[in-house]
């Protein structure tokens, strides 16, 4: 009897872990990768984004119109937006 509680129960404590750990994730406003990898790769795979081979005005232009978008989340900072498009530009 005791299998039947013990295994559901780890399965949810550890499928909150995996949930709650990767949304609690703190942004680095300097860490453009990690923001890239938080919020782009929530609806892109990354190798979409790093083929797209934007400019900067390109990459300016995709992350405003990217953060309209539902599941983007919240607004950038200017720190975490300067921070994001840098990395984009270096792909």
């Amino acid at each position: 009897m005791k299998k039947f509680i013990v295994a559901p129960l780890c399965m949810a404590i550890l499928s909150g872990f995996l949930v709650f750990g990767l949304q609690g994730k703190s942004l680095q406003a300097d860490d453009g990768q990690v923001i890239m990898e938080n919020r782009c790769t929530t609806c892109h795979g990354a190798g979409r984004i790093e083929r797209a081979g934007h400019d900067m005005d390109g990459w300016k232009d995709t992350v405003s119109r990217m953060e309209g978008k539902g599941n983007f989340g919240e607004p950038l900072s200017d720190a975490e937006r300067q921070s994001l498009l840098k990395h984009l530009e270096s792909l």
